[in-house]
């Protein structure tokens, strides 16, 4: 813990796992108590963390937690029902882990998001807090970005949030969600290259005024978004629209667990 005090304010608790790193947040209503990311790569150092914060915070009132940057499947929900394994396995290879489907009505027509699970991450949270609730941190953060576009009508806009391992990956144009994929490949120009794919075979013109929005685990000057800059006018880090009771020092690192607020 970042403290080592017991804090028994009555609060919620935000959690998000990518298998090898736990992020949490302590939040009430749209303020950010605290937060942290610590170093977990399995269920057993998972059990051992949550435990800690059990400990650390008795008066946590709700919990959710997601899957941060899982891989995923995108499609509609009258295609998906029932055939969630099936799409998984033709979109991200066969796999053992289990799929977990969450719906929005966002994108237009019903949709569903179809993540690899992490196998004993929802059995060691729901041990510690059993009525924890499970929410899909890509499909809040694509959700959040769809709606500002059309809220500032900008006609395109690709969005990508970094984390340790993985990177979400997306582009809207036109109020509209045209593509959106997970990858490993974050090092050098991987990232670059999938969303400079994406617009081509998206056929999207070359004076669509196009914006850039990074967050996550970079920064501001970082070479990720300078190699950006060299291709789009308008590249920019966002940070998360939440009142902190002290500011980290890189806020943009929590801006999709954030999306996750208000906290109940």
């Amino acid at each position: 813990m970042a403290t080592g005090e017991i804090k028994s304010e009555a609060s919620s608790l935000l959690l998000a796992w990518s298998g090898n790193h736990l992020q949490w947040l302590q939040c009430r209503n749209l303020t950010v108590l605290r937060c942290d990311t610590l170093p977990v790569n399995d269920a057993e150092g998972l059990g051992k963390a949550l435990a800690e914060l059990k400990s650390d915070f008795p008066a946590i009132q709700s919990v959710q937690f997601a899957s941060d940057l899982p891989y995923f499947s995108l499609a509609p929900a009258r295609v998906s029902a029932g055939m969630e394994k099936a799409l998984q396995a033709l979109h991200l290879g066969t796999d053992e882990a289990d799929s977990l489907p969450f719906y929005t009505e966002a994108f237009g027509e019903e949709a569903a998001l179809i993540e690899r699970d992490i196998a004993g991450y929802q059995k060691q949270v729901e041990a510690f807090w059993p009525q924890a609730k499970r929410v899909s941190i890509a499909l809040v953060f694509l959700e959040t970005v769809i709606l500002e576009t059309r809220k500032h009508d900008k006609p395109g806009c690709i969005a990508v949030h970094v984390g340790h391992e993985r990177a979400l990956m997306s582009l809207f144009a036109n109020g509209q969600l045209l593509w959106s994929m997970t990858t490993d490949d974050i090092a050098g120009d991987g990232i670059l290259y999938h969303v400079v794919n994406a617009m081509k075979r998206h056929e999207l013109e070359d004076g669509l005024d196009m914006e850039v929005w990074f967050s996550g685990q970079l920064d501001e000057e970082g070479e990720l978004v300078q190699r950006f800059g060299r291709f789009f006018e308008r590249v920019m880090v966002k940070k998360p629209s939440v009142e902190w009771a002290e500011e980290p020092q890189a806020a943009q690192h929590w801006n999709a667990l954030a999306n996750l607020l208000p906290c109940e």
